[in-house]
């Protein structure tokens, strides 16, 4: 077998050997730019390969006969490539060489990437879109019908994307796809109609210009181009168009061209079009001369640099162009592009500088004054920003004052208002950069710009006439104005605006220096204008159309009564503060400064510890029924095929390609630049780790085991190009988590960084299914069995290996000094951080599982039905099976690399021959990311096998804000809802909150805020409640599951589940599994009681269906009854649906559907213990509720009958005719009677039929939702026909009688 490989691999070399060669010879230009030489050793190799290539087959036939490789292919192209040699020798030979002219040599030019175009349904561009693609994509042989038939979806928008979005991402399915948009858009006759059309459509010349000549000359040629392709007839076209043309010139141009044709010979398009360039090039030679220094607008700032300036008089620097070349690496760029001189220690960037005499501003040599004006973003001198050197030294701890806060410790008598500025850049004429301090101002509804401005910019204004109305109706008249971009020097930003012209602004602002040398400033704010307290010429007004463009999302507020640093005083009452307020351009600072003495003024910018978004989604997320919601689209498809095709298990290791939505080839032009960003983000977090010695400690081991283990190794930055190469850097940055009692450090990669293309890895990975089961799932299979043990693969992600080729994709820049250069880290494993990795981690398991099965299955039913993400937690009864489990799950890992540590178990005779090192603590801690947050939450006491929910730590009483109590409450994390009455309180608050539309950061009505402490009291007086894991049952114990739901007409709706077991001596034990809850919407008055009690019944029944699915993987469940104590719910559930109206109908299918095993009863209000969860109950009081944690009392009876002994109402609320109640919903069957009646109300049986199948209870539903309206027709005519042989046949009878 060993062999047979070898002889594949073998062949495999000499085929790729064969095809290159073959690539060769296929490109003309690669043939012609070789010498003799080199062919006859081209001709050679392939000689060589191809006998290779044939002793292997026969080795490998001998070895296998149903070796399938085709042979005719390679033969094919050994043929070719032996004719194209030879064709080319003979040709050279044949030749006669001349000796007198040298022969020059042939550059070698590389071609651009070719893009194909997105087409979007226009018929005129079908063809050349078509053309394109087939030669890209269709004739490409190395991509298979299933990957083409996905470009040509990537490539198609609106309608023709509509004509195939619908196809299977299957092989046959591509060439259906070509022939359906060839079919709909290759329409000859509309083509030709459209280009005819664009002629006549063609704008009129009103006035020649070089410009306008050249780009009707272009159109009219593009149009005939696009004509003649088409190969019309055209004998007598050239009169028609002439006439058309000749109408869209202007007067002098058609004049001069009539007098200057042959009048003898008949005029065609062409000569027409030649008199239009010569007019052209004759308006562009006596235009203005090239030294004038009047280039247009749109020229690129590159080429400006590389212009030099027209003469002022004053010696001013330039650099030519042919001094692009880099003094560090030699390349052909300029110094501050040059990678290796940016990864250099800014110390001795600064020394290369000295040595090579380089300018300080723009890092160019050229002798006299620099023309630029570059300023440092860092301390905003002038010298380069790669020039600074950062000197601080941090020693000891911070400084005591809040690190959110900016303060100034002076006393202020100050009685004015601070307007907020920034500093901005614009561009000359010629490209140089200068930098001005505009003001932001909401109230102006035009931006304005200083006369001196101008000046320095040597704009050209353009004519305009506006009144300016200002306070108090002064009014004043502006007739110039000019477009600028201005860019920001703290952000990659840029707003295009129109400025009007003014002599002057305003005065100096702020109108006098004030002092901020005892201000505070946090380390992460960058100040949009450093010098904002010293008065300064404003030569920029930014008006509303700017400002709020530039404004990011509010972060800044005042806080009068947050605590000051410590050694101040807080605020006087009335005390006016100014903001903090973050835009593009920085951070601002504007408002009114202190009008009293104090010794303190503050400006606090509010940022919130933990993340509340991502820590209420949680929350709503372990709120609901668990579900998998799988794409409609192919992407997951895809995803999933591009892994098949690509895992390998090579050395007991998985290896994987990154699910890439394109070609390698192509990431580089859709991904761009993303070196600058990730560098600077290094940059920001070396500055924080050097601040804190202990978090850069444990930083630094993490990089340095990451090394060590061969999971990343340097590279030379230098062998990437950047410009061509498929490469994207990773930001990195510490996620501390002091709580956890394993891992404090976790390093997250940031895929999701946006490039200079504002595209980030993320966007270009595809979207894995989720192959798991959920925690819900899990934790529920958990509470089954004796015995349990839990344990965690260690380092999951990084045990799988990324193919050579798509690690390129995955860099990380890191030094260990701020001495040191900056070297690149390749990352060799699946990095945390990327979109793809969790899919691609949990999918290698399954695949180790899939392939296994048979060999090892309990360990495979554990990967496949006991396993989260890395977490494994499995119980079961038998000590020996779950000894043996525990053998096999080691087994079974270490086949892929994985490595199982922290072991846990309730038996120690499971953990014998684990080592002390691997295993885990007591309290083990259920979170949905593995994280520890001091909250409700859920934990397991190993050592006692019981689950503990304990009272969280209270939060402050005396800081209650919108922002505190959501972020409080979305910490809650209770999967199974084993203290859902709690958590409704916690949710109403939260409903309240939103309600009253409070700001984040205020307080809350009095009503609230005293129903929260009240709360928060509540959950301080809490006992810890434990809850037994193992819900204890034998094989000949009757297991039947309850289900309760109830609603509250001011609160929410809720259900909940219970397992109920019945042994042998008739005692009943009842147990909660899970509960699920929901608040009332607001302001909906529809929303009746009974309608609430639906909804209640509709959550019970996909809970319920839930926990039966996942239930059947360990019990043999006999019955299952589900009880509400709605009688109106009850009579609506064995109604026939037709005769309901929309709203119950679709609720009470769905519910039908889902417990169509179930029984449904009625229950007593006061015996319900969903009651608890529909109204809540205090924290403090819920471990004594019985009935919550064992279900009501006649429940434990073992002689409780579960009868339908209830009177239901006759008649019914939201019924559409009398509803009739059957026993089984819609199991009443229509007589014939019913059926035809009206029947004369049609004008056709077609009619007839659509509307009785509306009228029907599946068709009724279908036609309100659209999809299923076909199949419900179908019902109707089936049910016709019936109905008609029933009358027919009983016709015929009587007439035989």
């Amino acid at each position: 077998m060993e062999k047979l490989q070898e002889l594949v691999s073998r062949r495999r070399y000499t085929k790729g050997n064969i095809t290159r060669l073959y690539n060769f010879v296929s490109s003309d230009e690669d043939v012609a730019n070789s010498t003799t030489e080199a062919l006859l050793v081209k001709k050679n190799r392939a000689l060589e390969s191809f006998s290779s290539y044939e002793k292997c087959n026969v080795d490998i036939l001998q070895l296998d006969e149903k070796d399938d490789e085709d042979v005719s292919v390679v033969e094919e192209r050994f043929f070719h490539i032996l004719a194209t040699l030879d064709a080319e020798c003979n040709k050279r030979n044949s030749q006669e060489p001349k000796p007198s002219a040298p022969s020059a040599p042939i550059s070698k030019l590389k071609l651009p990437p070719i893009n194909v175009p997105t087409f979007s349904g226009k018929f005129t561009e079908y063809i050349p879109f078509i053309n394109l693609f087939n030669s890209v994509i269709n004739d490409n042989e190395s991509i298979d019908y299933v990957q083409k038939l996905y470009y040509l979806r990537a490539y198609l928008r609106d309608e023709p994307l509509q004509l195939i979005k619908n196809l299977p991402l299957t092989h046959e399915s591509y060439k259906k796809a070509l022939g359906l948009l060839d079919d709909r858009y290759n329409n000859r006759f509309r083509i030709i109609n459209e280009h005819i059309g664009t002629l006549l459509d063609l704008n009129p010349l009103t006035k020649a210009t070089a410009a306008g000549l050249r780009e009707f000359s272009s159109n009219v040629r593009q149009e005939i181009a696009a004509l003649t392709n088409l190969d019309p007839n055209i004998k007598y076209w050239d009169a028609i168009i002439l006439c058309i043309l000749c109408r869209k010139l202007d007067l002098p141009t058609s004049r001069a061209y009539q007098m200057e044709r042959d009048t003898a010979m008949d005029p065609t398009v062409e000569d027409l079009l030649k008199f239009i360039d010569k007019q052209a090039l004759a308006l562009e030679n006596v235009g203005p001369a090239c030294g004038q220094s009047q280039s247009p607008r749109h020229t690129s700032q590159q080429q400006h640099k590389e212009q030099r300036p027209a003469s002022t008089g004053k010696p001013v620097a330039y650099t030519a162009a042919q001094e692009a070349s880099c003094l560090l690496c030699k390349s052909n760029h300029k110094l501050y592009l040059c990678k290796s001189f940016q990864l250099m220690p800014a110390t001795k960037r600064v020394q290369f500088a000295e040595e090579k005499g380089i300018c300080n501003v723009c890092l160019g040599t050229h002798s006299g004054k620099c023309r630029f004006h570059f300023r440092c973003a860092e301390c905003k001198q002038k010298h380069h920003t790669l020039l600074h050197c950062n000197n601080d030294k941090v020693e000891g701890p911070q400084a005591a004052a809040s690190p959110a806060s900016l303060a100034a410790n002076k006393k202020m008598t100050t009685n004015s208002v601070l307007l907020p500025t920034a500093q901005v850049k614009l561009l000359a004429r010629d490209g140089t950069e200068m930098s001005f301090k505009a003001l932001l101002d909401s109230g102006s509804q035009l931006s304005f710009i200083s006369e001196r401005a101008v000046q320095l910019l040597d704009l050209k204004p353009l004519q305009s006439n506006i009144n300016i109305v200002g306070i108090v109706n002064t009014q004043a008249s502006v007739k110039r104005c000019v477009p600028v971009d201005i860019h920001s020097l703290v952000n990659p930003f840029k707003l295009s605006t129109t400025c009007h012209v003014v002599e002057r602004i305003t005065c100096e602002l702020p109108q006098r220096k004030f002092d901020i040398s005892d201000f505070v400033i946090p380390p992460y704010v960058r100040l949009a204008d450093k010098d904002f307290n010293i008065p300064s010429q404003i030569d920029l007004l930014m008006g509303a159309d700017c400002f709020f463009q530039a404004m990011l999302p509010p972060e800044s507020t005042i806080y009068e009564s947050a605590a000051p640093p410590s050694g101040a005083q807080p605020s006087a009452p009335g005390a006016r503060h100014p903001q903090l307020i973050n835009t593009q351009f920085g951070y601002v600072i504007g408002g009114s400064l202190p009008t009293q003495v104090c010794n303190k003024v503050a400006v606090f910018k509010c940022t919130c510890e933990s993340d509340i978004n991502e820590n209420l989604t949680n929350f709503w997320k372990s709120e609901s029924v668990p579900e998998i919601y799988n794409e409609k689209s192919s992407e997951q498809e895809l995803c999933e095929y591009v892994f098949q095709k690509t895992v390998q298990l090579k050395d007991d290791c998985f290896e994987v390609a990154l699910p890439l939505k394109l070609p390698l080839e192509d990431v580089n032009d859709a991904l761009g630049d993303s070196f600058h960003f990730a560098l600077k983000r290094f940059l920001n977090l070396e500055k924080k780790l050097h601040k804190d010695p202990n978090l850069f400690i444990e930083y630094q081991k993490f990089i340095h085991d990451y090394i060590n283990l061969n999971h990343g190794h340097f590279v030379d930055i230098e062998s990437y190009q950047l410009s061509k190469d498929a490469v994207y850097f990773l930001p990195h940055h510490a996620v501390l988590k002091p709580d956890s009692k394993t891992t404090k450090l976790r390093t997250v990669f940031d895929a999701s960084m946006k490039t200079n293309k504002k595209v980030s890895l993320n966007d270009l990975l595809l979207n894995g299914p989720t192959v798991q089961r959920d925690l819900f799932d899990i934790l529920l299979l958990f509470r089954f069995g004796n015995y349990t043990f839990t344990t965690d693969i260690k380092q999951m992600f990084r045990n799988i290996r990324v193919i050579p080729e798509h690690t390129s994709l995955q860099n990380i820049l890191w030094r260990d000094s701020p001495d040191e250069t900056i070297k690149c880290i390749r990352l060799d494993r699946v990095s945390y951080g990327l979109k793809s990795s969790s899919y691609l981690a949990t999918r290698c398991l399954k695949e180790l599982a899939m392939h296994n099965e048979r060999e090892l299955p309990l360990a495979s039913f554990i990967l496949n039905n006991c396993t989260y993400v890395d977490d494994v937690l499995f119980s079961n009864s038998d000590l020996d099976l779950i000894v043996e489990a525990k053998s096999q799950l080691q087994q079974l890992l270490k086949k892929g690399s994985f490595k199982l540590h922290k072991w846990s178990a309730n038996d120690s005779r499971i953990l014998e021959d684990i080592p002390s090192t691997e295993r885990h603590f007591d309290e083990l801690e259920f979170q949905n990311d593995n994280c520890s947050i001091k909250t409700l939450g859920l934990q397991l006491i190993v050592h006692q096998d019981k689950f503990k929910i304990v009272s969280p730590e209270s939060c402050d009483a005396d800081n209650i804000t919108k922002r505190e109590i959501l972020a409080y409450i979305g910490k809650f994390y209770d999967p199974m809802g084993f203290v859902g009455p709690i958590v409704v309180q916690a949710k109403s608050i939260m409903q309240k909150l939103w309600s009253s539309k409070s700001d984040w950061d205020s307080t809350p009505d009095d009503n609230i805020k005293s129903e929260w402490t009240e709360f928060l009291s509540s959950l301080a007086k809490m006992d810890p409640i434990y809850i037994n894991r193992n819900v204890q049952f034998s094989d000949s114990d009757t297991v039947e599951l309850i289900g309760f739901s109830d609603a509250s007409s001011s609160t929410a709706y809720g259900c909940c589940v219970y397992l109920r077991v019945t042994d042998n001596e008739g005692k009943v034990h009842m147990h909660l599994l899970c509960s699920k809850s929901r608040i009332n919407p607001l302001q909906n008055k529809n929303l009746t009681v009974p309608r609430l009690e639906l909804n209640a019944a509709l959550l019970l029944s996909v809970l319920i269906a839930k926990v039966t699915n996942t239930l059947k993987l360990k019990l043999k469940i006999s019955r299952i009854y589900l009880f509400t104590d709605s009688q109106i719910v009850l009579a609506w559930l064995r109604t026939e649906v037709m005769k309901l109206t929309a709203y119950v109908a679709n609720r009470v299918k769905a519910i039908t559907n889902n417990t169509a095993d179930c029984q449904w009863l009625y229950v007593n209000t006061k015996e319900n213990p969903a009651d608890y969860i529909s109204r809540g109950v205090s924290p403090h009081e819920l471990s004594g509720c019985d009935m919550w944690w064992h279900g009501p009392r006649f429940m434990h009876d073992s002689k409780y009958k579960f009868d339908e002994n209830i009177e239901l109402p006759a008649e019914l609320p939201e019924s559409r005719a009398s509803a009739a109640i059957s026993s089984n919903v819609g199991s009443a069957a229509r007589p014939v009677t019913d059926i035809l009646q009206g029947i004369h109300k049609y004008s056709s049986i077609q009619k007839m039929a659509e509307g009785h199948s509306f009228q029907a209870a599946d068709g009724f539903l279908a036609g309100r939702q659209g999809d299923c309206f076909e199949p419900s027709l179908r019902k109707s005519w089936s049910r016709f026909r019936r109905t008609y042989k029933c009358k027919a046949l009983a016709r015929e009878t009587i007439s035989h009688r």
